[in-house]
């Protein structure tokens, strides 16, 4: 099984790279694990290049999509600022057009694990990260067949404990 992990924090050794990185050790196969604040990230100009070829920036994002159609298993992996995504992992989901607009491409029958870690203890974000299952996941034709959310998350190794309990639990 080819494993991509992105991680779309800006931290690294923060929570988000602690859950993606314990969840990927206990994977089996070929693994990569990306972390998105350290790459050359453009953002799209909706200029519908794609829908002929390959997007006309060149950036990381042609090699990332290019492994994210080769795995088998995305583990995508964000904070989430003022109630969304960070802009790091947000800029790779608008990227995914050139997927969409293009009949030559496709990420169908991908699975996808999200890892999503907050500060907020509530579940007020809840709906957001279902939202994700739908669009961008699904409109694309993945499957999303795990979340994991560490609410209350605070600094470094901080509130991630039920996080890192259900990674442990989980049957792959």
């Amino acid at each position: 099984m080819k494993i991509l992990a992105l991680i779309g924090s800006p931290r690294h050794d923060g929570n988000c790279d602690i859950l993606v990185n314990k969840l990927v050790e206990k994977l089996d196969g070929e693994k990569e694990v990306l972390f998105l604040n350290d790459l050359d990230l453009g953002y799209c100009n909706a200029c519908q290049s794609c829908q002929k070829g390959d997007c006309i920036k060149d950036d990381d994002v042609r090699s990332i999509v290019s492994k994210i159609e080769d795995a088998d298993l995305l583990i995508f992996s964000s904070p989430i600022y003022f109630g969304q995504m960070s802009a790091q992992a947000k800029t790779i989901i608008d990227r995914f057009y050139m997927i969409s607009q293009n009949p030559e491409r496709s990420l169908d029958g991908t699975k996808v694990i999200q890892v999503f870690t907050q500060a907020n203890p509530s579940d007020a974000f809840d709906p957001y990260i279902e939202s994700m299952k739908t669009m961008p996941f699904g409109f694309l034709g993945m499957e999303v067949v795990d979340t994991i959310i560490a609410k209350g998350a605070g600094p470094k190794g901080e509130g991630i404990e039920e996080a890192i309990k259900k990674i442990d639990e989980m049957e792959i």
